[in-house]
């Protein structure tokens, strides 16, 4: 949320006012923010096989344990219709066809969706229906019957979430589930720490949790949310691996700008027998909901 903002005052409501729109303007504006001051990057990160293969795909079996809690966390039953928006690898999407799911998996990288079938060919599953489009561009039509589970895992990186999470109630049939930064995650905090330094202007973070959580309670959603950690850090094997990721990250475009990421991992990188890696603390949320139960209760009330 951007510093000095102007909360609306909820004194004394117990419910959102029709047609508010305050924090879904306020998630908006930060992201159109946080897309100015990374202009000229594009999907350049996720569209590169050597970083796709670093962070993700080498993990893929280590992650397995992690899916496997977050599923039963959902409690996905095995069988179960589930859409998985913003697939990546197959993280959760494998594991769940592998508990007999019929998964549809949301993935607009090239990369990231060859690697999430390979992962599916290898762990011999179900097959998995992949859609490679951003979810702003899936339609209903393409969608099909209502599911029973629908999940968002840090995928959401949408400019209008009021319209994600339209689209997301109008296909779940069971339980809607969004895991979302509640504190700035550790690639946002290194940016943070020397993008002034690169480009003269302060970084613009993404919209965290609590927002998210508002955006929910305008549309008439009444989220559960529960606090749970975030993502290990990254592994470098040496510092210069580090600058040559957030090289992209950072769009730095010469030898003197690199030189200043080379300079700040030097001093802020944390070292342990594996490699390098950012030491900070993140947090995330994971937001979930009744779809069918919320939307009778909006529509009793008469709000969209």
């Amino acid at each position: 949320m951007p510093p000095n903002s102007i909360l609306p005052d909820t004194t004394g409501s117990t419910a959102p006012a029709s047609g508010s729109t305050f924090w879904r303007d306020q998630w908006k504006q930060q992201r159109l923010a946080l897309l100015e001051s990374r202009k000229g990057e594009g999907n350049s990160f996720w569209n590169d096989k050597k970083a796709v293969r670093s962070h993700f795909i080498r993990d893929l079996n280590e992650w397995r344990e992690f899916a496997e809690a977050r599923i039963a966390g959902m409690r996905i039953k095995d069988g179960s219709r589930v859409l998985d928006i913003g697939a990546g690898t197959g993280t959760l999407s494998v594991p769940l066809a592998a508990h007999g799911c019929d998964v549809t998996a949301v993935e607009p990288s090239p990369v990231m969706g060859d690697a999430l079938l390979e992962y599916q060919k290898d762990q011999k599953t179900r097959g998995i229906t992949l859609i490679r489009k951003r979810w702003e561009d899936v339609t209903l039509e393409e969608l099909g019957e209502p599911y029973d589970a629908v999940i968002a895992s840090y995928s959401l990186m949408v400019t209008d979430i009021g319209d994600a999470i339209a689209k997301i109630q109008q296909c779940c049939g069971g339980t809607a589930h969004i895991f979302w930064f509640l504190t700035q995650p550790l690639w946002a905090q290194v940016n943070a720490g020397v993008w002034k330094q690169i480009h003269g202007t302060e970084f613009c973070g993404e919209p965290t949790a609590d927002c998210l959580w508002q955006v929910l309670y305008e549309t008439g959603i009444y989220a559960n949310l529960a606090v749970e950690p975030g993502c290990d850090p990254a592994i470098y094997p040496a510092i210069e691996d580090a600058v040559n990721e957030f090289h992209g990250r950072m769009n730095c475009t010469t030898p003197g700008q690199d030189e200043i990421l080379r300079e700040y991992f030097s001093r802020t990188l944390a070292k342990s027998e594996k490699g390098y890696y950012v030491n900070g603390r993140a947090l995330g949320a994971h937001l979930w909901w009744e779809a069918k139960e919320q939307q009778s209760r909006i529509n009793k009330n008469g709000k969209r």
